[in-house]
């Protein structure tokens, strides 16, 4: 797991326990979910920047991410 990835583990976790104490154990669940979509969102948006920079256009094909992982070996 990366570290941006735990980073957003840790803001949905915590907003899900500081909204379930506050307002009850629904609305942290719901607010949780709400901080993991726009995560998400914010992690797709990053990506396409990067492929973008890259000159790559489209979405990643599953060959393409089996060869940029192999290459990072």
């Amino acid at each position: 797991m990366s570290k941006r990835n735990l980073i957003w583990l840790v803001v949905v976790v915590a907003v899900g326990i500081l909204v379930g104490i506050a307002a009850g154990w629904l609305w942290g669940i719901l607010a949780a979910a709400v901080t993991l979509v726009i995560s998400e969102t914010v992690e797709r948006a990053r990506r396409q920047r990067l492929r973008a920079a890259r000159g790559v256009e489209g979405a990643p094909s599953v060959k393409d991410a089996i060869t940029d992982r192999r290459r990072r070996r």
